[in-house]
C-alpha cells in the first residue's frame, strides 16, 4: 500500500515537474514580446517627437497620423452609397480646401509648414510661388546674393540623425527590421523600379546626376502609383524618364500637327453633340422642363475616344448609338471616323467643303472624311463590339483608382513595406480588381495601334521596346503597356475634369455664359464656313480670336486645377529667400528667386535640406489671397481686363499659376490640352445653353433685383489624385437659336 502511494506521489511529482517549465516559459515569452512592442512603440514615439522638435525650430510642424486601415471607394461617391450612409464620406475634400486656412493659422514663412510623416520623414507644405518654383524649377547649381546679416534657417537634418542613432543605440536589442516596419517606404526604392532600371541599363548614379540638374525628383514620392502606371513617363526617374519623355514628345506631340489635331477634336465634339447630347435633346420632349443628365460620364466618353484615336489611329466609336443606328437601319448613322451624324445625302459634305475657306490642310482634312466614310462603316463593327464591352468598366475603374491611390497614401499601409501592403491589405485586392479593366483596355489599344500611330512608333523605340512582360502574340512590352495606361488616363481624365468644372461654373453664371456664347458665335459666324449641323468645324486659328474663351478656361483651371498638388523629393539643399513686404501687399522678390548653396547665409532665408519631401499645393497657389483679388470668385475678366490684372500679383509672378505644374517634370501634354479644351468648349457653348436646375430653383425664389449668390451651389470636389465634381454634375442642355 505504501509502495502504491509512493508511486502515485512520484507520478504526480513527475507530471508537475514536466508541466511547470512550459507553464513558466509561456508567460515569459509573452512578457518578452510585450516589452519588445512597448520598446518599439517608445522608440518610434521618441523619433517622431525629436524630429518634430528639430523641425519646429524653423517651421511650424504637425504630426501626421494615418487616416485609413481599409478604404472602400463605393462608399465615397455613389447614389446608393449616399442613400445608405449620407454622412459616411470617408475621404472628402477637406484636406484640399482647408490647406490655406491651415497655412495662415500656423504662420510659417511663405505660409510653409512641416509634417513628420511616418517615423522621421520630413514633408514641407508649400502654397507660395517663391518656394514652389524653387523646388519645381530651381537649379541647385545657381546662386543668388542675399543680405549678409541675420541667420539662415535650415531644417535640422543632422540633429535628427543624431537623435535617431541615440535612440537606436539605447534600444539596441530592438532589431532594425522591426523599426523598418514602421518607417515610411518613401526612403526605399520600389522593387519594380529597380527592375526597370536594371533592364534599361541604368545605374543609381545616372538617376542622381539627372536629379542634380533640377534639385528635386519624383522618386520615391510616387512609388504608390506604380501598380497603376508602372514605369511610364509619369513615374519613371533618372535617365529612364528622360529617354521616355523624349520618346513620347517625339511620337505624340511631334507627330501630331495642328490640322490633324483639329480634325480629331472636331470628331470628338461631333460625337458628343450629335451623338449623346442629340439623343438627350430628343428625350427632353418627354421630360418636364427638359432632360437633366450627368455630364461627367459623357465628357469622359468623348475624351477617351479622342485620346484613343490620337494614340492608335484606330477607328472606333465611343458614343452610344440608338438601336436602329447600331444595326445600320437608319439613314442617319454615326460616322466613326469623323464622329458626327451624317445623312445618306452627300450634300452636307459638299457644302462644308465648298464653304470652308481656311487653309489647304484643313480642306484636305475635310476631304478625308468623305474618302473614309464608306470603309469606316464596315470596319467599325468588330472594334466597336470589343470597345463597347470594355469601355463602361474602364471608365468606372479609372474613376475609382484615383481615390484608391490617394487613400493608400493616407493609410497605415503607406508606412509599411510594399510586400505587407500586397499580402495583407484589402485595399490592394480592391486595387488589383480595379486595375483589371484598365490594363485590358490599354492592351487593346496597343494591339489595335496602326502603323504610324504614336503607340506603334513608341513600340519601335529603345525606351519602350523591351520584351519583358510581353503578351506573346503582339509582343507588347511592359514599358509600352505602362505608357498606354498613362496616356489614356491623362488624355481623358484631365480634359473631362476641366470641362466638367468649366461647364459647372458657367451654368451658375448665365451672364458670363452668354458673353462667351456671343464671342464664339460672332467669330464662327464671321468665318466663311457654312455652319450647318454637320459641318461645325472649328480650327485653332478661330479660337485664337476668342480671348474670353481663353480667359474662361484659365479661370476654371485656377479655381479647380485637375491635380490639386504635386510632390517632389529634394536632392540637394534649396535656399528660399526672405519675404519682402511692400505696403499691404506681400510681394515676392523675383530677382532673388531661389538658390541652393552650401553654407550660404541670408537674412531670414529658409533652407530646405536634401531628402525633404515638398508638397506643392497648386490649389493653394491659385487661391492665395496675397496673389489674387477675389480668389474664390469666378472672374474670367481678370485675365483680359488691364485694370483687373493690376490687382493680381499672381499673373505677374512665375509659379503662382501652374495648372500643368512647372519645371522639367511638368505636364508634357499641355500643348494638346490647350487646344482640346478650347475647341471642345467652343463647340459645346456655340450650340447649347448649359443650365443647372438648382440655379433655376434658387433664382425663382428671389426678386429680380436680388443678386444670386451661387457659392452655396458650388459642387464639392471628389478627392482623388485628380478631382472631379462629387456625385457627378447634373445639367440640362437647351439648344440655342441660330441668330447671334
Amino acid at each position: 500500500m505504501s509502495n502504491g502511494t509512493s508511486l502515485l506521489h512520484s507520478c504526480a511529482a513527475h507530471e508537475t515537474n514536466s508541466v511547470h517549465p512550459i507553464d513558466g516559459a509561456f508567460p515569459e515569452f509573452l512578457l518578452a514580446v510585450l516589452l519588445a512592442l512597448v520598446s518599439l512603440a517608445a522608440s518610434v514615439w521618441l523619433q517622431r517627437w525629436w524630429t518634430k522638435c528639430a523641425l519646429e525650430e524653423q517651421l511650424p510642424t504637425v504630426l501626421w497620423t494615418p487616416r485609413f486601415v481599409n478604404y472602400d471607394p463605393r462608399e465615397e461617391d455613389g447614389v446608393d452609397a449616399d442613400q445608405r450612409h449620407p454622412k459616411k464620406q470617408k475621404m472628402g475634400s477637406g484636406s484640399i480646401t482647408n490647406i490655406l486656412p491651415k497655412m495662415e493659422r500656423l504662420g510659417g514663412p511663405y505660409g510653409m509648414y512641416a509634417t513628420v510623416y511616418g517615423v522621421s520623414t520630413k514633408v514641407v507644405h508649400v502654397g507660395h510661388p517663391v518656394p514652389a518654383r524653387a523646388i519645381l524649377a530651381g537649379n541647385p547649381a545657381s546662386a543668388a546674393t542675399f543680405a549678409e546679416s541675420g541667420m539662415e534657417i535650415k531644417l535640422g537634418e543632422r540633429r535628427t540623425n543624431v537623435v535617431y542613432h541615440a535612440v537606436k543605440g539605447a534600444m539596441l536589442w530592438v532589431r532594425t527590421p522591426f523599426l523598418r516596419l514602421f518607417s515610411s517606404p518613401l526612403s526605399a526604392t520600389n522593387g519594380r523600379n529597380k527592375g526597370a532600371s536594371s533592364r534599361n541599363g541604368l545605374t543609381r548614379r545616372s538617376s542622381s546626376l539627372l536629379a542634380q540638374t533640377t534639385g528635386s525628383t519624383k522618386n520615391p514620392a510616387y512609388d504608390h502609383f506604380k501598380n497603376f502606371s508602372g514605369e511610364g513617363v509619369f513615374t519613371a526617374n533618372g535617365m529612364d524618364w528622360k529617354s521616355k519623355r523624349a520618346s513620347v514628345l517625339h511620337c505624340l506631340v511631334g507627330q501630331l500637327n495642328d490640322a490633324k489635331l483639329e480634325v480629331e477634336v472636331n470628331r470628338a465634339a461631333d460625337a458628343l453633340l450629335e451623338g449623346e447630347l442629340n439623343m438627350i435633346m430628343q428625350l427632353a420632349s418627354d421630360e418636364e422642363g427638359g432632360a437633366v443628365r450627368d455630364v461627367v460620364p459623357m465628357l469622359q466618353r468623348c475624351t477617351i475616344g479622342l485620346i484613343y484615336r490620337i494614340i492608335t489611329h484606330d477607328v472606333a466609336s465611343f458614343a452610344p448609338c440608338r438601336d436602329g443606328e447600331a444595326n445600320g437601319e437608319s439613314n442617319r448613322i454615326i460616322d466613326t471616323t469623323r464622329g458626327i451624324a451624317t445623312t445618306s445625302s452627300p450634300r452636307s459634305s459638299a457644302t462644308s467643303l465648298a464653304a470652308m475657306d481656311t487653309s489647304l490642310a484643313e480642306k484636305s482634312t475635310e476631304l478625308n472624311y468623305k474618302h473614309h466614310q464608306t470603309n469606316i462603316h464596315h470596319e467599325k463593327k468588330h472594334h466597336n463590339q470589343t470597345i463597347e464591352s470594355l469601355l463602361p468598366n474602364y471608365l468606372r475603374s479609372v474613376t475609382k483608382i484615383r481615390m484608391i491611390i490617394l487613400a493608400q497614401s493616407r493609410s497605415i499601409w503607406y508606412l509599411l513595406p510594399r510586400w505587407m501592403y500586397r499580402l495583407f491589405s484589402p485595399m490592394y485586392r480592391e486595387e488589383e480588381r480595379t486595375m483589371g479593366p484598365i490594363r485590358e483596355f490599354a492592351q487593346l489599344a496597343c494591339q489595335n495601334a496602326r502603323e504610324g500611330s504614336p503607340l506603334e512608333l513608341l513600340s519601335k523605340r529603345a525606351s519602350h521596346s523591351t520584351k519583358e512582360g510581353s503578351d506573346g502574340e503582339r509582343g507588347v512590352s511592359q514599358d509600352l503597356l505602362d505608357e498606354a495606361i498613362t496616356l489614356l488616363f491623362a488624355g481623358q481624365d484631365t480634359s473631362a475634369a476641366t470641362l466638367s468644372w468649366t461647364l459647372h461654373l458657367l451654368s451658375l453664371d448665365p451672364r458670363r455664359q452668354e458673353k462667351l456664347a456671343q464671342e464664339v458665335r460672332s467669330v464662327l459666324g464671321d468665318s466663311d464656313i457654312d455652319f450647318t449641323r454637320d459641318s461645325d468645324f472649328v480650327s485653332k486659328s478661330m479660337i485664337a480670336q476668342m480671348p474670353y474663351l481663353d480667359a474662361v478656361i484659365k479661370e476654371s483651371m485656377r479655381l479647380y486645377p485637375v491635380a490639386p498638388f504635386v510632390v517632389r523629393k529634394l536632392t540637394s539643399d534649396i535656399t528660399i529667400p526672405p519675404e519682402v513686404n511692400i505696403g499691404n501687399q506681400n510681394r515676392m522678390n523675383g530677382a532673388t528667386t531661389v538658390t541652393t548653396a552650401a553654407g550660404a547665409k541670408s537674412s531670414g532665408a529658409t533652407t530646405l535640406s536634401s531628402s525633404t519631401f515638398a508638397c506643392i499645393w497648386i490649389y493653394a497657389l491659385h487661391r492665395n489671397p496675397k496673389l489674387w483679388h477675389s480668389p474664390d470668385e469666378f472672374v474670367p475678366e481678370r485675365w483680359i481686363d488691364p485694370e483687373l490684372r493690376k490687382k493680381d500679383n499672381g499673373q505677374e509672378e512665375p509659379g503662382a499659376y501652374i495648372p500643368f505644374a512647372m519645371g522639367p517634370r511638368n505636364c508634357l501634354g499641355r500643348p494638346l490640352a490647350q487646344v482640346v479644351l478650347r475647341l471642345l468648349l467652343a463647340r459645346i457653348i456655340r450650340k447649347y445653353i448649359v443650365v443647372d436646375p438648382r440655379y433655376e430653383t434658387l433664382e425663382a425664389r428671389l426678386d429680380k433685383n436680388d443678386v444670386v449668390d451661387t457659392k452655396c451651389l458650388r459642387k464639392d470636389m471628389q478627392a482623388g489624385f485628380t478631382v472631379l465634381p462629387s456625385n457627378g454634375l447634373m445639367l440640362r442642355f437647351v439648344e440655342r437659336l441660330d441668330d447671334v
